[in-house]
């Protein structure tokens, strides 16, 4: 009895927003498919982590969201739905219960940070049609934009970096030192945790279109305005140059404009058309399956200097850290596969940190006795579990 009102206690009920491309009708599907966004958001929201696997029945979710490290299925409820043209929107009355090898740990508590790279264009010749050839960095700086809408991680743009040589078998693109990617090097430039990095596979039409042709043509038929949106998505860990994220997020949209009008990619014009507004849901999905993916990860930022006991780490108020939070110290090492090429190992000083000031973007911490008998050097790093 105990246990179960214990239970009860932490139980949460959030309401919560999801929206899908509807295909070929299928009301049930584009519902499903928002009723996960919107268990996704709710997890987020309260700090708990699922997974969705069975299908939906009758508008509720049966058995579907099972909560990581716990025996407790809870449900999920729409409450109202509202279609609008080929887009679905569900309102969800979810019930979450906090997982308490996450949200308990101060891991939830910070803003981790990544840094969204540039997504190049498989086949550049597709972005004539609207002009949008400025999509391989104005997409992943909308996207970065969504991830900071979330709130849950801090985005910030490198869109002039392109990393991988070789599209097509992108993300294993070998450099020249034998890596897959340079993502680690990346990473330390830019003073974040992880990187995004993706590939624009396909935004070509579903039937052959003359963007080129400056005489004025008449309206064609709806389905064939057709145009594809294939991105796929990556996300690496900074450090160690992992990647632990892969998704092709694949939709379709109408291109409800004149082939001769030349919007660009993320005008204003641009998130009017019907083609704007489902890669608008489809970036905002990849932001929450971002900040999904990250939410139960360890908090690192780098050690930046050392000065008696005292240490600055490169994260501040910004990221959440507070006067009086804790961390542990852990060294860096360089190790040398097979190929002689460098990877990085974290390895655990048994040694903990108290944040006595913080500002914006950095913090000073404080250790028990001076930094060097404790072998603490810039490039360490600090960690939240």
């Amino acid at each position: 009895m105990l246990l179960v009102l214990s239970n009860a206690t932490f139980a949460v009920t959030i309401d919560a927003v999801g929206e899908a491309v509807i295909y070929n009708n299928d009301i049930a599907d584009a519902r499903y498919r928002a009723t996960e966004q919107a268990i996704k958001q709710a997890v987020l929201e309260s700090g708990s982590r699922v997974n969705v696997k069975d299908e939906m029945t009758n508008g509720e979710v049966n058995s579907s969201i099972a909560i990581r490290s716990s025996s407790h299925v809870q449900r999920a409820k729409i409450i109202s739905e509202e279609q609008t043209g080929n887009f679905l929107k569900v309102i969800a009355r979810i019930d979450v219960t906090p997982d308490s090898q996450c949200s308990t740990g101060p891991t939830s508590y910070y803003r981790k940070t990544v840094g969204v790279t540039g997504f190049d264009l498989q086949i550049p010749q597709q972005a004539q049609l609207g002009a949008i050839n400025n999509i391989s960095r104005e997409l992943p700086k909308n996207l970065a934009d969504e991830i900071n809408k979330q709130g849950y991680l801090k985005a910030l743009t490198a869109t002039n970096i392109s990393i991988y040589p070789d599209l097509i078998n992108a993300p294993s693109s070998t450099n020249y030192d034998g890596s897959l990617t340079n993502v680690t090097r990346i990473s330390e430039r830019l003073g974040v945790q992880y990187i995004i990095s993706g590939v624009i596979r396909d935004i070509g039409e579903l039937y052959q279109r003359h963007p080129n042709n400056k005489t004025i043509t008449p309206p064609l038929a709806a389905e064939n305005k057709e145009r594809n949106f294939v991105v796929d998505i990556y996300l690496y860990d900074g450090f160690s140059g992992a990647l632990l994220f892969e998704h092709r997020y694949n939709e379709i949209g109408h291109w409800d404009i004149a082939d001769n009008q030349r919007v660009g990619f993320g005008s204003a014009k641009f998130w009017t058309i019907n083609y704007g507004k489902v890669v608008q849901q489809a970036l905002k999905q990849s932001a929450i399956d971002t900040s999904e993916q990250l939410r139960c990860q360890p908090f690192i930022a780098n050690i930046f200097r050392t000065e008696g006991n005292r240490i600055h780490i490169a994260a501040g108020s910004i990221a959440g850290i507070k006067v009086g939070d804790k961390f542990n110290v852990y060294r860096r090492y360089e190790v040398f596969n097979q190929l002689q090429s460098a990877q990085t190992q974290l390895n655990n000083a048994n040694i903990s940190v108290t944040i006595k000031q913080v500002q914006p973007n950095f913090s000073v911490g404080e250790l028990v006795v001076d930094s060097h008998i404790l072998n603490v050097q810039q490039q360490d790093v600090v960690i939240a579990w």
